[in-house]
């Protein structure tokens, strides 16, 4: 059994030239009927009036007037009537007396009988104008009353054109406005093929079904991105968001952008449309990188910017992760480098047969490094400071900086709730910072001491140095992202991160002036309801 046949739907294209072609197609009919009816209105009201006036000159003529008190009105008013009928377009001039009989008629078989319409209005003085049926056939008609002298109304002058006429008069306007209508579709027909094709063109040959796929596959795409990216016009008006975005802005990503630090990086962008602009930017008390991205239809036209907002904890993170790498690295290096100095020492003195010295040599370093190790491993709970401090010692040895410690310093109330990693950052940042400080200002007389102490409900750390210090200004310039002495690219962040990471812990840090050199110190409390230890965090990652 064969498939019953089916009609195929047309295409974007088709539907949209059918959809202008019917819609204009109404508006055309629409347009025809209504001119009709108004042309249609506008004759017959013409004629009437046109009746009217013919009826009132003929009752104003007084060679009519004068006939009326002869012996037979009739023969001198039925050749001045059918001139006047002649001269003026009228089917018809009816003369008649008050008593309706006819004194002129085209039909002269007529004259003599009584009009067949009603002659009320005009003998009581009033001019009608109205459609009615006559010997003639139907008529526009004119009636209005004749006066004599005296002011008396002695008959009436009736006037009438025949709709046969005045519909021929209509229907030949008709034709002209459907003429223009038919022009006006030929019209319709190219410029609804030129609009399908447009369109069609700027939505890159899409069908509808496709336009859908497509909007959802975007849709999909952009809520499976980690960060959050949202697209957001000139105007501030915010053209897409995915879930990140909406969960890191909120109220603030709703129809228009109003986050005041991302409008104020937008305007930055709009004055520099060729600059990738790369900032972080504090929101709703959390740092983030923002990228902004211009979206360009043309080469000069800017139709909006997209932008990438990554939590500041992620490049953190890395940014931890290279700088532990980039201290073990250095860490090794300065090692490296000093026991190779020692055993070039060593070896000399062997080569010279001073074995007493050599024995002293190895004796001293053996109980240097022996007494630091020994007096940290006792002073510190967690291994992982431990070991940043005694890097921190081989390289201030490479940089010829003496580190010292107060011996009566102590961390060992040290809680799992603390994340040691952050206190590395910390830490580690102060004291590169400390030891560059000093060896700059003091060369190979820098120093640098450490104390620590966790008594009370704070472990508190004071890191000084024999450097030039600080002021105010130079504090403020110095703790800001990017602001760095060193010309480098990979400096700037130290101290940035260093702040981060503190408050991350919940601690605060402080600067205090010495008569020579500079005291940081930092506090960190014990005890914070938001952190868990290092067994929870491992057991929830």
């Amino acid at each position: 059994m064969s498939k019953p046949f089916k009609l195929k739907q047309p295409g974007l294209f088709g539907q949209m030239v059918l959809l202008v072609l019917t819609v204009l197609l109404i508006c055309i009919l629409l347009i025809i009927i209504s001119f009709s009816s108004i042309i249609d209105q506008m004759i017959e009201k013409t004629t009437g009036q046109q009746a009217l006036t013919v009826a009132e000159l003929v009752a104003e003529n007084d060679s009519i007037i004068d006939a009326f008190y002869t012996d037979h009105p009739a023969q001198l008013i039925q050749p001045i009537a059918e001139r006047l009928r002649e001269r003026t377009g009228a089917d018809y001039i009816v003369i008649a007396n008050e008593d309706g009989i006819r004194y002129s008629h085209p039909y002269p078989n007529q004259i003599g009988r009584v009009t067949e319409t009603s002659n009320k209005a005009p003998l009581a003085g009033d001019s009608i104008v109205f459609i009615g049926n006559g010997v003639l056939g139907e008529a526009v008609k004119a009636k209005t009353p004749i006066y004599d002298e005296s002011g008396t109304i002695i008959g009436v002058s009736s006037v009438g054109f025949l709709t046969n006429e005045v519909e021929g008069k209509i229907f030949a306007y008709q034709l002209r406005v459907a003429g223009f209508g038919g022009l006006a579709l030929l019209i319709g027909i190219t410029g609804a093929f030129y609009i399908a094709r447009r369109v069609k063109k700027l939505i890159f040959n899409l069908e509808p079904e496709e336009i859908s796929h497509a909007f959802s596959e975007k849709q999909a795409i952009l809520e499976s991105i980690a960060d959050a990216t949202l697209a957001i016009s000139p105007d501030l008006n915010i053209l897409s968001a995915n879930k990140k975005a909406r969960t890191i802005l909120g109220e603030q990503a709703k129809d228009t952008l109003t986050e005041p630090h991302l409008k104020a990086l937008i305007q930055t962008a709009l004055l520099n449309p060729n600059l990738f602009i790369q900032e972080q930017v504090l929101i709703n008390n959390s740092i983030y990188i923002v990228d902004i991205s211009p979206i360009q239809a043309e080469e000069t036209a800017i139709t909006g910017f997209v932008l990438t907002i990554r939590p500041f904890s992620e490049v953190e993170d890395l940014a931890n992760e290279l700088i532990e790498i980039r201290q073990h690295a250095n860490h090794i290096r300065a090692q490296t480098h000093e026991y190779l100095n020692k055993l070039n020492t060593l070896n000399g003195l062997l080569l010279l047969e001073r074995y007493e010295e050599a024995k002293a040599l190895m004796k001293m370093e053996v109980q240097e490094l022996q007494q630091t190790v020994t007096f940290l491993m006792s002073a510190i709970k967690d291994p992982l400071i431990v070991a940043l401090l005694l890097g921190k010692v081989n390289r201030a040895k490479e940089m010829k900086v003496l580190i010292t410690f107060d011996e009566n310093s102590q961390w060992l109330d040290f809680p799992d709730t603390i994340q040691s990693e952050h206190v590395v950052t910390v830490v580690g940042n102060l004291i590169d910072n400390a030891l560059e400080a000093s060896s700059a200002w003091k060369g190979k007389n820098a120093t640098v001491h450490l104390s620590f102490t966790d008594y009370g409900d704070e472990l508190i750390m004071d890191i000084e140095d024999n450097g030039k210090g600080m002021t105010s200004e130079e504090e403020a310039y110095f703790f800001t992202e990017g602001a760095t002495t060193k010309n480098h690219p990979q400096h700037g962040l130290g101290l940035t991160i260093m702040q981060h990471a503190l408050s991350q812990l919940g601690g605060e840090w402080y600067r205090t002036d010495r008569s020579e050199g500079t005291c940081m110190t930092i506090a960190i409390p014990k005890a914070n309801p938001d952190y868990t230890t290092a067994k929870e965090r491992e057991n929830h990652d």
